[in-house]
């Protein structure tokens, strides 16, 4: 049911966009598209040039995967909050693609980036005396890269700075986690918050090329009045790293926690198909193709010259294990306060046992040469059929009395 509603909400969606581009080719005719195109590039522009160290290139800028660069960031220092202690790099998709393996760890990723210093010494100071508005952090939320504690610290946050979003009905994730209209009102209507938290991997949630909210053919509503139009904002994407084997045999040694067996997970790899925290559309490296993905889409789009072209974003990587110095020190530097809680550690015990090794061999074998083969997503709908259509076959394989009502913490959204 909720794959269905996903996929009627996307026709709508495309229904609409279609119809919003034939307006403004119809405007190009007349001659006035060009007005609304260099409205929409010198906000942009100014924008950008506001936003210098670290973020000296555009998502605007790149014109296709090969020339595509990530900012990636580290600590340096656990002993206080100073952002002086934060390194930044850049690295090509074309280098990630080639060279993140099974093996890759987090230095070995520093290895492959170049390092970004700034023109000056100077410049290198807080975010606010660079920019009157401050960004908004993102945090792609993926299994097994402490995805419980960000959740449950960000959905309190947001309650206890949004009187909007506290007086809404109380759910297990944050506000705005896993629907892209809600996130937007969200930044709308809670303009002191300024952390975020949504589903990694979901492909229908569509920031960084988001065009405006849902409409019905009924609804006759503007953005305006539905309340998601602000800004423009500068929003960072922070995705977390994990080695890839550490991440497999985490999220297995999780399923074996919550279904004390392994039938289901050894049936469904039969198949190669994921199964709880353990999908490939999960593993930050293929969260990663998909927001670059949604980032090209964006820059070939014709523009629509609303806000939604104007928002800035860019996407980090970070080494999921520093996340609380990460989201300390770049809350400081930004100039705004850190969000509580990102030191707990959820589910730091845990029992013991897990999955036979022939299981995490079998994913393995799957999915090995998966992980050398994962490119930028540019076709989103054809994205979102194939997994509706794997979480189909899932459905058939599993036995009906091992299925559960709800995936614990991570399913693929469209395809659960």
């Amino acid at each position: 049911q909720y794959s269905r509603r996903m996929g009627d909400q996307h026709q709508r969606r495309r229904k609409r966009r279609n119809m919003k581009r034939n307006d403004i080719r119809d405007q190009e005719e007349r001659g006035t598209s060009q007005k609304v195109r260099q409205h929409s590039n010198s906000e942009h522009d100014n924008f950008v040039e506001k936003n210098s160290f670290p973020f000296k290139r555009s998502l605007r800028s790149f014109a296709n995967s090969e020339s595509f660069f990530i900012n990636v960031v580290q600590s340096t220092s656990t002993e206080n909050d100073d952002y002086s202690a934060l390194k930044w790099s850049e690295v090509s998709w074309k280098d990630l693609m080639t060279k993140w393996d099974r093996s890759t760890t987090f230095p070995d990723l520093i290895g492959f980036s170049t390092p970004i210093l700034p023109e000056e010494s100077s410049q290198e100071r807080k975010y606010a005396t660079q920019s009157s508005e401050k960004p908004k952090m993102i945090l792609h939320c993926l299994p097994k890269t402490a995805s419980t504690t960000l959740r449950t610290a960000c959905r309190e946050h947001i309650r206890a700075k949004c009187a909007f979003a506290k007086a809404q009905k109380r759910r297990p994730d944050p506000y705005g986690y896993r629907d892209v209209d809600i996130f937007y009102r969200a930044v709308a209507q809670c303009p002191d918050v300024h952390h975020y938290c949504v589903q990694g991997g979901d492909a229908s949630m569509t920031i960084i090329n988001y065009e405006g909210p849902q409409e019905s053919d009924d609804d006759s509503q503007n953005s305006d009045e539905e309340g998601v139009e602000s800004g423009p904002h500068h929003f960072v994407h922070l995705i977390p790293f994990r080695n890839f084997d550490e991440w497999a045999a985490s999220a297995l040694r999780q399923i074996y926690e919550v279904d004390e067996q392994c039938e289901d997970i050894d049936n469904l790899l039969e198949h190669c198909l994921g199964y709880r925290e353990l999908y490939m559309e999960l593993y930050p490296k293929s969260v990663l193709a998909l927001q670059i993905g949604m980032a090209l889409n964006r820059n070939n789009a014709v523009p629509l010259g609303n806000v939604y072209d104007a928002h800035q974003h860019h996407i980090v990587l970070y080494d999921y294990k520093q996340i609380d110095e990460i989201m300390k020190k770049m809350s400081v530097y930004f100039d705004f306060p850190p969000m509580p809680e990102t030191d707990q550690e959820a589910k730091k015990i845990r029992a013991e046992g897990t999955c036979p090794e022939k299981t995490l061999m079998r994913f393995h074998e799957c999915h090995d040469e998966t992980l050398m083969k994962v490119d930028v997503i540019m076709d989103l709908d054809g994205e979102r059929e194939r997994r509706h259509n794997d979480a189909v076959s899932a459905k058939r394989i599993r036995p009906r009395k091992n299925r559960r009502e709800k995936p614990s913490d991570g399913g693929v959204a469209g395809s659960n």
